[in-house]
């Protein structure tokens, strides 16, 4: 039986924010519900707009552009087939951010320990702060951004984490604690208050 792929569309921040908001699609709840009941167009809206997210988020987890592709392609392709009996949401990016950390995370345990180490970050969690990052005052200088990218690779990768979460994609900190797996909502508060006043003292 033939393997079954989806050819990825990757879109321009711009242009894709553009598809967002021209959708024929009200809200989020309104795409995802219309997919959930089959509608072939909610299902190509959804795939073009967050598989570039997606994946720039897996490769900040794992460092191996071809697993990260392969894991997106199946989750894809799995959410299609089971499509008529996933749950409800009203946060789409959030929900495939949750389906896709857990898939990469099974497929990391698989690989043989002889496998090359630094192929593979397992909650090391890299990634490179630019323009688009809430956390940037767009008036700092490209000195005191490359200042603030060494202040953040200092960060434990639990505290990386958590700045990706909350200033890169917006999360409330209810999401970040169930995406993190934290005990309760204050012990995310004090991660990334630990973390914030680690970058204001480096910079």
């Amino acid at each position: 039986m033939p393997e079954k792929r989806i050819s990825p569309v990757y879109l321009a921040k711009e242009e894709r924010n553009s598809s967002l908001t021209s959708s024929i699609f009200s809200s989020e709840t309104a795409a995802w519900d219309a997919f959930r009941q089959g509608n072939e167009s909610a299902f190509i809206f959804i795939y073009e707009s967050y598989f570039e997210i997606l994946y720039a988020y897996g490769f900040s987890i794992v460092s191996d552009a071809n697993l990260v592709k392969d894991t997106l392609q199946d989750l894809f392709v799995e959410l299609r087939e089971r499509r008529r009996n996933l749950g409800a949401t009203d946060a789409i990016k959030f929900y495939l951010f949750k389906c896709l950390k857990r898939k990469l995370i099974k497929e990391v345990t698989k690989w043989p320990s002889k496998r090359e180490p630094l192929e593979v970050l397992p909650m090391g969690f890299q990634f490179t702060l630019s323009y688009e990052a809430q956390l940037i005052d767009r008036q700092l200088s490209e000195e005191k951004i490359t200042k603030l990218n060494i202040a953040v690779a200092g960060l434990s990768p639990r505290q990386r984490e958590i700045i990706y979460y909350s200033f890169y994609e917006g999360f409330t900190y209810r999401q970040i604690q169930e995406m993190m797996g934290l005990e309760s909502q204050q012990a995310t508060r004090n991660l990334m208050y630990k973390a914030m006043q680690y970058l204001r003292k480096c910079i």
